[in-house]
């Protein structure tokens, strides 16, 4: 029996779940338990997109309401990010990096790349990204 056909290795899930895992590994190694993957994502999407609303950084890491809710409070109370009102909709918030969030984005870039290198030591370049190619058709992105 070979390793694709017996279980449950031959489960797409099942390897996803192990891949996963050596991500966390991989991540509290490289990066560390102060940062989250999650807080890395808000930090470099509001880097790139400034002054997004909760909602819009949520969908673009494709978090739930809940979930980005709470690691915004989160990330506000540690000095990270900061909410303002957005000037042309009262209603509205806005989030933006805080010196502190740029900070740490700027220490975190090089190891969250260690980790991209870490994950994909058995893999050639273009294996690499025919990997992300094929997740990303995965997730329907």
């Amino acid at each position: 029996m070979t390793e694709e056909t017996r279980e449950p290795q031959r489960h797409t899930g099942f390897l996803l779940r192990r891949a996963q895992q050596r991500h966390v590994a991989a991540w509290q190694h490289e990066v560390s338990g102060d940062i989250t993957n999650v807080q890395y994502g808000v930090l470099a999407v509001l880097a790139r997109r400034p002054g997004l609303a909760q909602k819009e950084i949520g969908e673009e890491l494709d978090l739930d309401r809940s979930t980005i809710a709470d690691v915004c409070v989160r990330m506000e109370r540690g000095g990270m990010i900061s909410r303002v009102q957005d000037a042309q909709d009262r209603r509205r918030n806005v989030l933006h990096l805080t010196e502190r969030g740029r900070a740490e984005l700027k220490r975190v870039v090089p190891l969250v790349d260690e980790v991209q290198v870490t994950l994909a030591r058995g893999l050639t370049a273009a294996e690499h990204e025919q990997l992300r190619v094929l997740l990303g058709k995965l997730l329907g992105d």
